[in-house]
């Protein structure tokens, strides 16, 4: 029976061959940039997509056998910003990003869960970078994979947990940032690469 690692390997290479190519965040966009070979099992497989592209997005995922979508967090009433579905062992986690102005944010409206007994904090806007969905394709593991910019990925994790929406970074995510900081942006402060966030302009009630 094969690994949770090879089957989700073997659903790279399946979205290798969708058209128009899925950008990935997440673990596996990190391993991909930094070394082109995978550094430690992974949950999931993460995707990033513009709002505009969901409804296109998630029949690639009913192409891929994932027919069932759970909302875990809402950037506005029926507009989801985080889903996840499951076929079998394999989940996929998709972060929908809105467009604003010329650029992409994530609106983290409400979230679907508790941190701590408490409803997880939400209310708030991270702004993404320009070169978010320009970054060409790379290799992992012989896969041609379409990572969100190392610059996304780290804006994007350090952003919302400086909101505490997900909890607080575990040592394996501090992990993944030290190693993502040291490779990309050896020479920029922590100050320079904190992503703007700033309050929702029409917070959820």
């Amino acid at each position: 029976m094969p690994t949770r690692t090879e089957l989700q390997l073997h659903l790279l290479e399946r979205m290798a061959t969708l058209d128009p190519p899925l950008h990935i965040i997440g673990g596996f966009a990190e391993d991909a940039l930094i070394g082109a070979t995978l550094s430690r099992e992974h949950e999931d497989v993460d995707w990033l997509v513009p709002r505009s592209e969901l409804a296109d997005r998630l029949e690639q995922a009913r192409e891929l056998g994932f027919t069932e979508f759970e909302t875990y967090g809402v950037s506005a009433p029926g507009e989801p910003f985080y889903l996840t579905s499951q076929r079998g062992a394999l989940s996929i986690d998709i972060g929908v990003c809105d467009e604003i102005g010329g650029g992409h944010v994530i609106d983290v409206g409400r979230l679907m869960f508790q941190i701590d007994g408490a409803e997880a904090p939400a209310g708030f806007r991270v702004q993404l970078p320009a070169d978010t969905f320009t970054h060409d394709p790379v290799e992992l593991q012989g896969i041609r994979v379409w990572p969100a910019s190392p610059l996304c990925l780290y804006q994007m994790r350090i952003g919302i947990a400086s909101k505490g929406a997900f909890g607080a970074l575990n040592e394996k995510q501090l992990r993944s940032l030290r190693r993502l900081k040291d490779a990309c942006f050896p020479d920029r402060s922590d100050e320079e690469l904190m992503p703007r966030v700033t309050p929702l302009p029409s917070p959820l009630a």
